[in-house]
């Protein structure tokens, strides 16, 4: 199977899985992520009514198929990994992400390579020290995956 076909039918065997194991209507979409030093295919996975979601990298999933994993094990492991996330994804205000003194103290630094990541950081505020960047982070939450960022954009800035 092609990479193509690998993330069409991962997309709607998982949202397949998802929607029988909540009872409800699961967003699913393929998408390219862009973040520091790496970029990388997802499908991204969210709650109808949520702008919150998760995204399963695609191209890792792909790298297991191809070095031999089966599919289904694939897929069940994806769904599983979707729905512990998703039921434990913090709660935040979105709209509060417009408002400097609610989101200030949840304000975080990231040093990274300045060459690696010259594209993306078109897209960022950030300050260059030498070969460096300092690119900011919202901290949104910790969970058993893992602490939950949001990288800050020269968009959410405009907005």
């Amino acid at each position: 199977m092609d990479f193509e076909t690998f993330k069409e039918s991962l997309a709607k065997d998982v949202k397949e899985i998802l929607d029988s194991r909540t009872g409800g209507d699961t967003q699913v979409e393929s998408r390219t992520v862009d973040k520091m030093n790496e970029t990388y295919d997802a499908i991204t996975v969210k709650p109808e009514d949520s702008n919150i979601g998760v995204n399963l990298n695609a191209t890792a999933l792909y790298q297991e198929y191809e070095g031999g994993k089966s599919y289904d094990e694939i897929v069940d492991g994806a769904a599983d990994v979707a729905d512990s996330a998703l039921k434990s994804r913090p709660d935040f205000d979105v709209q509060a992400f417009s408002d400097y003194d609610k989101m200030k103290d949840s304000l975080a630094m990231e040093v990274v390579s300045r060459g690696r990541n010259a594209e993306l950081l078109e897209t960022v505020p950030h300050k260059d020290i030498e070969d460096m960047s300092v690119a900011y982070r919202f901290v949104i939450g910790e969970t058993a995956q893992g602490t939950g960022t949001i990288l800050v954009t020269n968009q959410m800035l405009d907005n």
